[in-house]
């Protein structure tokens, strides 16, 4: 596809949401707030300025994901008027926006997080630096490339490990002052919580993505099997917290109950939907509830547990 050979339109600040898609950053922000809460928690630190800068540089890259992995699928012709119902789910078929623009925008938000870290590493060391750097290299090899990672099988867990796993780890070793990697234990509630944000939007894409070369999981699982794992995966999601809790969180433990009996009672709702392209806004809306219930609890949990200890 050839964008000099089309009447695009001016990309506006709409278009510049709609691709950094805010309705995805609760995959950077409560990674974000983990890192900071397990700080404040077991590193006894807390630093109200640059955890905002973290914040925000998270954000930026996960916008970054969402703006570059939208401009390969158009380029690729992954998304078409045909297959995609939802216009948020491919602003530049919809809005006919010139693709470079997008590229453009996408390489913008890493350059911006890119700036504000020249400020996290003078404060923070080179650390939480090389985190980020790692980070955002796999974020243009799941975007990018000849065969990038959003197409192949474990895409969804490599992101959930950068984004639900790393993040934390750079959030944490910034504001501690200390390189912990075993704090990425802590983070493995999230690291499956993201996998599953984009395991349910690949679910719903299967027949969408075969036709462009994609080897995501659910297309070699299939629907049937693909489901079976879903839910394989959100039961694995609820017992991750649980453990996490019994073993290291003890004392906040008091709110543990209350947010499974929630949290299995959206589950359950979510694994009645059809999880296709017809279903798939309440499918993602679904997850996300899940998701930031479950997660905001957990990390309730945590800062319970430092404040009682």
């Amino acid at each position: 596809m050839n964008p000099e050979k089309k009447n695009y339109e001016s990309i506006k600040w709409k278009h510049v949401i709609g691709l950094a898609a805010p309705h995805t950053w609760p995959a950077s922000i409560l990674p974000s707030i983990l890192g900071a809460a397990l700080s404040y928690v077991i590193g006894g630190s807390w630093d109200p300025l640059l955890f905002v800068c973290l914040l925000v540089i998270s954000v930026l890259m996960q916008s970054a994901v969402n703006t570059l992995n939208d401009y390969c699928d158009y380029l690729k012709e992954n998304d078409t008027l045909d297959n995609s119902d939802d216009p948020s789910d491919a602003i530049l078929v919809y809005y006919n926006i010139n693709p470079k623009s997008a590229r453009l925008l996408g390489f913008g938000f890493l350059m911006i997080a890119a700036l504000i870290g020249v400020w996290v590493t003078i404060r923070a060391g080179y650390i939480p630096l090389a985190i980020g750097v790692f980070g955002g290299v796999i974020i243009l090899l799941y975007s990018f490339g000849k065969l990038p990672i959003s197409y192949m099988p474990l895409g969804e867990f490599v992101s959930g490990f950068v984004m639900g796993s790393l993040i934390t780890l750079a959030v944490y070793t910034a504001i501690a002052g200390v390189f912990d990697p075993f704090v990425m234990v802590y983070t493995i509630p999230l690291v499956i919580g993201i996998a599953l944000l984009m395991y349910t939007n690949n679910i719903c894409d299967i027949e969408k993505d075969i036709p462009g070369g994609k080897k995501t999981i659910t297309i070699l699982l299939g629907r049937r099997r693909a489901r079976g794992l879903y839910a394989i995966l959100l039961s694995l999601w609820v017992l991750s917290v649980i453990c996490l809790v019994l073993i290291f969180f003890k004392n906040g433990a008091v709110l543990l109950l209350p947010l499974v009996i929630i949290a299995l009672f959206l589950i359950a709702r979510q694994m009645k939907l059809s999880l296709n392209q017809q279903s798939r806004r309440k499918s993602m809306t679904g997850i996300l509830h899940i998701k930031l219930i479950l997660q905001l609890g957990y990390i309730a949990i945590i800062l319970v547990h430092g404040l009682s200890s």
